[in-house]
């Protein structure tokens, strides 16, 4: 990795642990508002003008292993469908026929040579493209050519597979930022998907999204399993560009270099400081990577109402032979369950008391300061001027944003 970078978060690391208050270039944080997880009308927007339109996380080409394969996806609120064409491309489209709007495939995934419509027939090449009209002699100056798939962004980086409703946005390259190479230390081409777990949440989605760009609650929330790994005391946090971030907190000196995964399934592109440490990616808006030297999940934050989330857990690891996945692999899911039963238990409970009467403003900290970032670029992804009445947070922290 680049020594500057990694000389950089080891200084930091120190300068967290040995400080005694906060340091010296710190502010105060400016208050977030509750509405902000509460108000209807903001949720409204969101669901319009942050899922309607960013980057959004759908899963690692091995998934989609030949042409034809295809994937889709509700999450975004629209039906979006990902297929892998004849020339190997992977494209995006609405799963909707030009016809009269019925799905072009009903299933989750699988493998066809066309998309055909279930209600007329109406078939499509794996680019999009119309290839059968049955009784098309019924249809006056019918121009095949123009009717084809609705396309919707989809574009790959170092294996991971994104798309964008919006055809305005940056490529996701750009979007990324400093994040895209240096996640690339865990050789992304190469992995392979070992399985997914869904978490029904109480809350707002951001109170999820929220308690993964901190470890403040990691000693009494987790007080049996990660405290026991991971030093607090040591978290330094980077605010990067487009409300994307970077969290790093050193293991405990007996952890420190301790192979938390068997020689047999560990990664060996990862350099020694992602293994000294847990350092996690924040890619705006939802998805959250704690990186890992064997198996690893991408989180992702999945609003299903205003006051209810589905927390996605997409778990990867180095590609391995055969088709049966390691038992070491599904051990370590099962293990990442109990921290995750320890959120979820805590989420509900939050979502109660700032619903009400009683909710004020959060109070948080310099070390919590990602949270603000992340709020900060949903409300730029809204538009300011949208907001509900009350509900903005400040943008007193938009000079501390980092390039790397």
């Amino acid at each position: 990795m680049d020594s500057t970078l990694e000389r950089t978060i080891r200084d930091r690391i120190d300068e967290e642990k040995a400080r005694t208050a906060p340091p010296a270039e710190a502010i105060e944080i400016p208050l977030i508002p509750v509405g902000r997880y509460t108000d209807a009308a903001f949720y409204e927007l969101e669901k319009q003008r942050i899922f309607g339109r960013s980057w959004l996380f759908v899963g690692h080409e091995s998934e989609w292993p030949q042409a034809g394969s295809y994937r889709l996806t509700t999450r975004s609120g629209a039906p979006i469908v990902v297929v892998r064409g004849e020339d190997g491309e992977l494209r995006g489209f609405y799963n909707a026929c030009r016809h009269r709007g019925a799905p072009v495939t009903r299933d989750e995934c699988g493998t066809a040579r066309r998309l055909t419509c279930q209600y007329h027939s109406w078939s499509y090449g794996t680019d999009g493209t119309l290839k059968s009209v049955p009784d098309s002699r019924s249809f006056t100056d019918l121009d095949q050519g123009s009717l084809g798939l609705v396309p919707v962004r989809c574009e790959t980086w170092d294996g991971w597979v994104f798309i964008s409703e919006d055809a305005q946005a940056v490529p996701l390259l750009e979007f990324l930022g400093p994040i895209a190479d240096q996640m690339a230390e865990i050789d992304g081409p190469a992995m392979r998907a070992v399985g997914t777990q869904v978490h029904r949440l109480e809350c707002n989605w951001k109170l999820m999204v929220d308690a993964f760009l901190e470890v403040y609650h990691v000693r009494t929330v987790h007080p049996d399993n990660a405290a026991f790994l991971y030093n607090d005391q040591s978290a330094t946090v980077t605010m990067l560009p487009h409300g994307n971030s970077r969290l790093t907190v050193e293991k405990h000196d007996a952890f420190r270099d301790f192979a938390m995964v068997s020689e047999e399934n560990d990664n060996p592109a990862v350099p020694l400081l992602w293994r000294q440490t847990s350092t996690s990616f924040g890619i705006f808006p939802n998805l959250v990577v704690p990186m890992d030297t064997g198996a690893f999940t991408f989180l992702c934050m999945w609003p299903t109402s205003g006051t209810t989330t589905d927390l996605e857990l997409r778990w990867y690891a180095p590609a391995w032979a055969g088709d049966e996945v390691p038992q070491e692999h599904l051990d370590r899911m099962v293990l990442f369950d109990t921290v995750m039963a320890q959120d979820q238990a805590n989420m509900a409970p939050i979502q109660a008391s700032i619903s009400s009467p009683g909710a004020r403003p959060f109070h948080i900290g310099w070390h919590e300061r990602l949270i603000h970032h992340f709020e900060r670029a949903v409300d730029l992804a809204i538009g300011p001027d949208l907001l509900p009445v009350g509900t903005a947070v400040s943008d007193a922290l938009d000079g501390y944003v980092e390039l790397a």
